[in-house]
């Protein structure tokens, strides 16, 4: 670890909580939600409104709860407010709809590109989350659900 780096302060017992409620919300969206392996996902979109004095660029975070199954290559993501109090209509992305995919281990991110879909890219990021954070949930520690998702990318690239 360099000079000023450091790990972030995660409240491991609210982050264990944080994982019951993500199951919990998955499986009330997801009909069978229990035969997916979750976690916790962010994306976002950017875009620039026009101001009197200076144009601004706008980010808008969204928190998510990322499923995604072996046995179909089937992959669910359901948009969760950040509180874990509710969700929201379930994204379904089918492997036919998927031209490329690439995870970024440095950056914990998956970039997926698509051939028959509206967007023609879509990322989410699997990082931890501190305490206090004012964007995305608090509490999240996943880096067991981040390996078993890399063992799933591999899987899935190679399908493709």
């Amino acid at each position: 670890m360099g000079l000023f780096s450091r790990k972030p302060k995660i409240d491991m017992e609210e982050a264990k909580k944080n994982k019951v409620k993500m199951r919990q919300l998955f499986n009330q969206a997801i009909p069978d939600g229990d035969t997916y392996q979750i976690l916790y996902a962010s994306t976002g979109s950017t875009w620039t409104e026009s101001g009197i004095l200076s144009d601004t660029q706008v980010y808008q975070f969204i928190s998510l709860v990322f499923g995604y199954r072996e046995s179909d290559f089937r992959i669910v993501a359901v948009p969760v407010n950040i509180q874990l109090t509710e969700s929201f209509e379930p994204l379904a992305i089918e492997i036919t709809e998927v031209k490329k995919v690439k995870y970024r281990k440095k950056d914990n991110y998956l970039d997926m590109d698509f051939s028959e879909r509206g967007r023609k890219s879509m990322y989410f990021g699997f990082d931890d989350i501190e305490k206090n954070s004012k964007s995305f949930v608090d509490n999240v520690c996943q880096p067991e659900e981040r390996q078993l998702l890399i063992s799933f990318i591999e899987k899935y690239q190679a399908r493709l």
